[in-house]
């Protein structure tokens, strides 16, 4: 029986716990188990699960205390397959293979980090122990091919999600279209560059009548109020927090805008597909590849205030544009992003190791 065991070193609520949420529940909880290092707000998620978590200090991808931990769970529990989400994780589970755990070592390369010229050469040996390196996008793919990594160990995956079983197509925006921004207010999400570019939408097309909500929660949340004040955006711009009710953010939503400097691929503009939304994204990383430029969505560069405005200045005139980006987005989610391909061909590496 295969029994997996997923490293993460902070337990948060993003794209990388949702990912590792949706193949625990597929897995089954019971043939599961959880080793994190940094409790966060995305523990109480896997909680609920009910399956075997254990909590061990990971101080580094050196920590050999860490590794020898490690290997004592995996012996422990029978674990035959570990599947680590981040470097420091993965580093530590190939510790604990040299330290004698036999078991199989996967790693999902989720977020594209700087690498120097010593760490791409440490990563060329160190992923020579793993059985699979699997990555979210061709962009991913090509980015550890730079850091190291043998192409033999590649597996392109795409993330998904599970989508909404009906249709949602928007055949025209709503009066008042919802202009909405989705994920953790940090920097690199991007929330200043469309807030900014909101200003000088609201200048340059004072005609026009929209709002934008912007959900998450994160360091940067005070700046942006600031920010929206001194922008004088408060008559449109507000503050939803974190949402756990998906269904209701999309289906309120008219126009969804992934406004990133840095994005493996992005789960929020795949969601937004699944259910029809029209879809702004900078062409930054795999967004490229969810987002095809006046098929699925507008692509445009980051930090280009003028390209953001022009984008959305053609969504709110051409009611043909948004109906052709709403079918066509869904069709491209249905195609190639949908939670059973992830699922099946994840699986699939699981028990064959292709």
């Amino acid at each position: 029986m295969t029994k997996i065991l997923y490293l993460l070193n902070y337990v948060g609520k993003g794209g990388t716990e949702k990912y590792v949420l949706d193949l625990i529940r597929s897995a089954g909880p019971e043939n599961c188990v959880l080793i994190y290092s940094e409790e966060g707000p995305g523990l109480e998620d896997f909680l609920r699960l009910n399956l075997k978590i254990f909590q061990v200090n990971m101080s580094g991808p050196f920590d050999f205390a860490a590794a020898k931990k490690i290997k004592q769970i995996i012996q422990a529990e029978k674990i035959t397959i570990v599947h680590a989400q981040f470097l420091r994780e993965n580093y530590l589970a190939i510790l604990a293979k040299m330290l004698g755990a036999r078991c199989r070592v996967i790693w999902t390369y989720h977020v594209d980090v700087p690498m120097g010229a010593a760490i791409r050469t440490l990563n060329k040996f160190m992923t020579s122990f793993n059985d699979k390196v699997i990555t979210v996008s061709k962009f991913m793919y090509h980015q550890l091919q730079l850091k190291g990594v043998s192409s033999s160990k590649l597996k392109l995956i795409y993330n998904g999600v599970e989508g909404p079983s009906a249709t949602y197509p928007i055949t025209h925006l709503s009066e008042r279209p919802v202009i909405s921004v989705v994920g953790r207010l940090r920097e690199e999400k991007g929330q200043v560059f469309l807030l900014k570019s909101l200003a000088h939408f609201k200048k340059h097309y004072p005609e026009f009548n929209w709002v934008c909500h912007i959900y998450g929660e994160g360091p940067q949340k005070n700046e942006l109020v600031s920010l929206v004040k001194e922008l004088n955006l408060e008559n449109f711009v507000h503050f939803k927090g974190f949402c756990t009710e998906k269904e209701m953010l999309y289906l309120k939503s008219d126009i969804v805008v992934v406004p990133s400097s840095n994005e493996a691929l992005s789960y929020v503009a795949i969601e937004a597909m699944s259910y029809s939304r029209v879809v702004i994204a900078t062409n930054v990383g795999g967004l490229q590849e969810v987002v095809i430029d006046g098929e699925t969505g507008l692509l445009i560069p980051y930090g280009n205030t003028q390209e953001m405005v022009d984008a959305l200045e053609k969504l709110f005139r051409d009611t043909e544009l948004v109906q052709k980006l709403s079918m066509g987005g869904r069709k491209h989610f249905e195609e190639q992003f949908t939670m059973k391909k992830m699922l099946e061909e994840t699986f699939a590496l699981y028990h064959t190791g292709i």
